[in-house]
């Protein structure tokens, strides 16, 4: 399998919000990357352009607005940074970021392949179906999980903690 470690639209992204991002920055830009890989690869195809600006903002408002409420900031994004690249379908990317943490499924299967894209990623592979677990490792081998995973863990526990009542803002049904 070959790995896709860049994209022109990912990096010049990640280059603009680098002092947002700080030390996260390696481990932000893994997690979009292997995400992307496991879109291309239930797809069968490379992702358009509209799914590679949404997955390098799909995340991204937890820095740039500073919460980890951060579905709203991160499609704001989109739409801030989908002219700049040509993007006509503004409301697809959107979309794919406002349900990457959907519980159902979407009928749309660029979303889909979104939603489970993140999800095979979040969960380390453990709910990686239909990619193979010799497709994560091969993944994760180029893009390593650098503390991904224990950044996630730390943002829920905090959020939580301080929101008893909303701990997981992000997840929708």
């Amino acid at each position: 399998m070959m790995v896709r470690t860049s994209h022109p639209i990912v990096d010049a992204v990640l280059d603009r919000h680098c002092r947002k991002l700080g030390d996260a920055l390696p481990v932000y830009r893994n997690h979009v990357f292997r995400s992307l890989n496991y879109q291309q690869l239930l797809l069968g195809e490379p992702v358009p352009d509209t799914a590679a600006l949404a997955w390098v903002v799909h995340d991204l408002g937890i820095w740039t607005a500073g919460t980890f409420d951060y579905l709203k900031p991160s499609a704001d994004l989109v739409t801030e940074h989908a002219a700049e690249f040509g993007i006509d379908d503004i409301d697809s990317a959107r979309r794919m970021v406002l349900n990457h943490h959907r519980l159902r499924r979407n009928d749309d299967r660029l979303t889909e392949t979104f939603r489970i894209a993140d999800r095979i990623d979040a969960s380390r592979g453990l709910f990686r179906r239909p990619v193979t677990r010799a497709d994560v490792k091969a993944v994760v081998a180029q893009l390593p999980y650098l503390g991904f995973h224990r950044f996630l863990a730390n943002q829920v526990t905090t959020y939580a903690l301080a929101h008893p009542t909303r701990p997981l803002p992000m997840v929708r049904w």
